[in-house]
């Protein structure tokens, strides 16, 4: 019975997939982690995330030995490839949240495994109907260019989100830039608080207003970094002219008549 064990244990061993290296390659985007097989990859990766780690499961995936790398990343600063049951983990130990893609090569002989942080998703196109476009324009009115072009003017390439209270010219109104934060050194997100309503806005080499709130909704850090990350807004993607909403107050005027 021993020996009937034993051959079953070594046949799956023989027919299992074995990681022959492993590269880490620090990107402008993130990281990635490329792993090697002796033959081809076909079997399963199970994601699961805990409080400072996630860790993806390989199926049928062999190490001969623990493997361990440490990097200076502001976001993650470990990565462990163990052996498991039927498998072995990559464990990739994070300072914030992360997120994963993994791709196979045609061949299967090569697993690339990006690691990037949330803010740096990739921007996926939103197509949005005429109407829907229409009626974003007439609702929210003129004072929106108003704000956004005096906003791009006083803004400074500041690193940090700050608070700031801004009076726009020849206006009575005050409006108060609640939050804000760069994107790179061209773009950055605003949350602009304006007689009870907040919006959501991208400033720079174009003016484009991603969301409007209830004064209140948004009242922290946390939950401004959640509305720009289900915008999936990405940094070095460059918005195309097609996709600008307006970036004069001509433009607007024009649009919001309804002169198409």
């Amino acid at each position: 019975m021993k020996k009937i064990i034993l051959f079953l244990f070594l046949t799956l061993q023989l027919f299992a997939t074995m990681i022959l290296n492993l590269n880490v390659k620090e990107t402008k985007r993130g990281i990635d982690l490329l792993l090697n097989f002796d033959i081809p990859f076909d079997g399963k990766i199970i994601e699961r995330h805990e409080k400072d780690k996630t860790i993806l499961y390989l199926e049928d995936v062999k190490i001969l030995t623990p493997w361990q790398k440490k990097l200076h990343n502001p976001n993650v600063y470990q990565i462990d490839v163990l052996p498991a049951k039927n498998g072995s983990n990559v464990i990739i130990y994070s300072t914030k949240k992360i997120k994963l893609r993994a791709a196979k090569s045609k061949d299967g002989f090569s697993l690339k495994i990006e690691i990037y942080a949330p803010t740096q998703t990739l921007a996926k196109t939103v197509h949005k109907s005429t109407d829907t476009g229409i009626w974003i324009l007439i609702s929210i009115g003129g004072f929106v260019v108003l704000i956004m072009l005096a906003v791009a003017i006083k803004l400074s390439s500041a690193n940090k989100v700050a608070k700031k209270k801004v009076i726009v010219p020849k206006q009575e109104e005050e409006f108060t830039i609640k939050f804000e934060k760069p994107l790179d050194e061209h773009n950055k997100i605003a949350l602009i608080s304006f007689k009870g309503i907040d919006y959501l806005v991208l400033i720079g080499s174009t003016n484009v207003l991603l969301g409007k709130y209830k004064e209140g909704e948004i009242e922290s850090m946390e939950a401004f970094e959640s509305a720009i990350e289900n915008h999936n807004i990405e940094p070095t993607k460059q918005i195309q002219e097609k996709e600008e909403i307006f970036t004069t107050i001509e433009e607007y005027k024009r649009k919001a008549s309804g002169k198409f």
